[in-house]
């Protein structure tokens, strides 16, 4: 597998344009060294429309443990991350409402001189 030459079992219709494919493939390499080292096997696909994609990477022996930082979050942002564990169902206003006083603290929780963020405006209409 070289510039000029496709690997064995390139599709036909795909030869035409295997310098562009190369260069994907050598980006891909580029990649996948910078993320996970030298020396790590892994394979690699064209779709019909000519792009490179990583379809596996095998864990050669010699590394002991997967990198955790290499892993994808649980949710990919944070709004679906509320969303999953119950901070979405709630307005931000509420919190300051439920909260209970302080031990030491003998102000009411809806007095002028708490420190008031949001307290005076009215629950909205459902």
């Amino acid at each position: 597998m070289s510039l000029f030459h496709p690997p064995k079992g390139f599709p036909p219709h795909l030869a035409y344009f295997w310098p562009m494919i190369w260069v994907q493939v050598l980006l891909l390499r580029a990649a996948v060294r910078a993320a996970y080292g030298r020396g790590v096997q892994y394979h690699w696909s064209v779709s019909p429309n000519g792009r490179v994609f990583l379809t596996s990477i095998d864990w050669m022996p010699s590394q002991k443990t997967d990198r955790t930082w290499l892993s994808p979050p649980a949710q990919s942002c944070d709004r679906l991350a509320a969303a999953c564990d119950g901070r979405a169902f709630a307005p931000a206003y509420a919190s300051e409402f439920a909260s209970a006083p302080e031990a030491g603290d003998l102000r009411s929780p809806h007095s002028r001189s708490a420190p008031s963020r949001g307290r005076n405006l009215p629950l909205p209409e459902t």
